[in-house]
């Protein structure tokens, strides 16, 4: 892989829609499922995390390539679930920005840790995340339909994680390409803590 193609692929990950907040797709006068579906393809902070998860399982390879992601959509409907209740951790945004850094350094250190760790890791990451997912549901949503929309999503974007980083793997420069990404995601994060 030249290193042109690694500038690219690097690049891809900047988008003028940042942070997952209301507004980014204009007024919600579609509700329910494509709301909830489009949400977290809006967000980088959302994108970088749940693809991460796809690469990091891809990574760590075994039974982490279902677990990670499966660990990761059942927190986030119970983190949604809070914040459409309106039970929520204050710093919900410091807490992504963090998931965001911690899935970028967990990427730069190759996967190297045990799984339980990575698990435990993953799962708080996906608290915050369903969290501002449930609090930022349109008042006029249907909730059932919202929730399959952005669990939809997040399993897509999960895929989408461990197809590349399966692809990664079988090239001649896997480690850097996964240090590059790691280095981008984690400055990434400390761009969002300082905004």
């Amino acid at each position: 892989m030249k290193f042109k193609h690694i500038v690219a692929g690097a690049l891809t990950l900047f988008s003028p829609l940042v942070l997952a907040h209301p507004g980014h797709i204009g007024p919600h006068t579609s509700t329910g499922f494509m709301t909830g579906f489009v949400h977290p393809f809006t967000g980088l902070d959302h994108l970088s995390v749940m693809i991460g998860v796809g690469l990091l399982a891809a990574l760590m390879g075994g039974k982490a390539v279902s677990r990670l992601p499966m660990a990761f959509i059942g927190i986030m409907v119970v983190g949604g679930a809070l914040g459409v209740a309106g039970m929520v951790l204050p710093g919900i945004e410091m807490g992504i920005a963090l998931s965001v850094i911690g899935m970028g350094a967990m990427l730069l250190a190759g996967g190297c840790m045990s799984e339980k760790l990575a698990t435990g890791l993953v799962m708080a990451f996906a608290l915050f995340h369903g969290m501002a997912h449930g609090m930022e549901m349109p008042l006029d949503a249907q909730a059932m339909e919202y929730f399959i929309g952005f669990v939809l999503a997040t399993a897509i974007l999960h895929v989408a994680g461990i197809a590349l980083g399966k692809l990664v793997m079988t090239s001649a420069v896997n480690q850097r390409v996964m240090r590059v990404v790691g280095i981008v995601m984690a400055a990434f994060g400390g761009i969002l803590m300082l905004s």
